[in-house]
């Protein structure tokens, strides 16, 4: 992504988060992006379209951190562990993002079903990871895609802790409360 793009990503993230998707302007992405007008249209031609950009990349952008901090690790149970503990700290560190997700969960419209599109890819991604947990005698042997959805649900949860406590704590302190509250759900070995 370029450095234009990259600057009206992360602004529109800030707008769509403190203002929502019906009070959000392109006007204001492009006072806080500190770009031309004629920049943002260049690359977005409406605010749907914007919008769904930073639906698609910043999930793109969780499954890549993911990813990265899982190559090389073999053990299931450690990757589902670091792959949590990855995403909680994507949570903390990314706050109005995960306001953006959460606002746009339910409904119909088409950027609704679009997120949870995306979403499904996540856990279709930690149901694998879950399977050859199972395969390999890590966890007991458990529904891996209810368990995938436990997942999201716990980092859902954690983004909505972040969002309504505000105030600075130890995140990988809540990373390790959630994987012990979650270890005990899941029976690992």
């Amino acid at each position: 992504m370029n450095k234009t793009k990259r600057a009206i990503f992360e602004s529109a993230i800030k707008v769509f988060s403190s203002s929502g998707y019906t009070g959000a302007t392109m006007d204001e992405v492009v006072e806080r992006a500190g770009v031309a007008k004629g920049s943002l249209y260049y690359h977005f031609k409406s605010k749907e379209e914007l919008f769904i950009f930073i639906i698609k990349e910043g999930i793109n952008l969780i499954n890549e951190e993911v990813n990265k901090a899982i190559s090389g690790i073999d053990n299931p149970y450690e990757i589902i562990k670091e792959s949590l503990k990855v995403l909680l700290k994507y949570v903390y560190e990314n706050k109005d993002l995960f306001k953006v997700i959460i606002s746009q969960l339910w409904g119909t419209k088409g950027r609704n079903d679009l997120l949870r599109e995306k979403i499904k890819v996540l856990i279709d991604n930690s149901t694998e990871k879950f399977r050859a947990g199972i395969r390999e005698g890590f966890i007991d042997n458990e529904d891996p895609e209810l368990l995938s959805y436990s997942l999201i649900g716990v980092v859902i949860s954690a983004a909505l802790y972040e969002i309504i406590n505000e105030e600075e704590y130890n995140h990988e302190e809540v990373a390790e409360k959630f994987m012990k509250y979650f270890e005990y759900g899941i029976k690992a070995k």
